[in-house]
């Protein structure tokens, strides 16, 4: 398993990509109504690229979907094992920041 950001960028990635298979759009429709490559949309929707915020609502707004909903669907099939690791570690910085002084 990943920490939180690496689980909930791949989810994202997965809703874009069912969004897509729902609206029926090829790649190629998505080239023409975002601008993006052709090769950097299979990058962002295969999980392979984090999608930049500015992509993300790019391929929304082609979707027909607002960036809000796909956040929400993919934090609502987050489940707490898959971040489990990200939580310990968290707890681990905190502990170690606590005892840390700064001038």
């Amino acid at each position: 398993m990943g920490d939180y950001g690496d689980v909930f960028s791949s989810l994202v990635a997965g809703e874009l990509r069912a969004e897509r298979a729902r609206k029926k759009l090829t790649i190629e429709s998505l080239v023409v109504l975002t601008g993006l490559s052709k090769s950097a949309i299979l990058n962002y929707l295969n999980g392979k690229r984090d999608i930049p915020t500015s992509a993300l609502v790019e391929l929304s707004q082609a979707m027909g979907i607002e960036p809000a909903e796909i956040f929400a669907r993919a934090e609502h099939a987050i489940r707490p094992e898959d971040y489990a690791l990200a939580a310990s570690d968290a707890d681990y910085d905190d502990e170690a920041e606590a005892g840390m002084e700064f001038p």
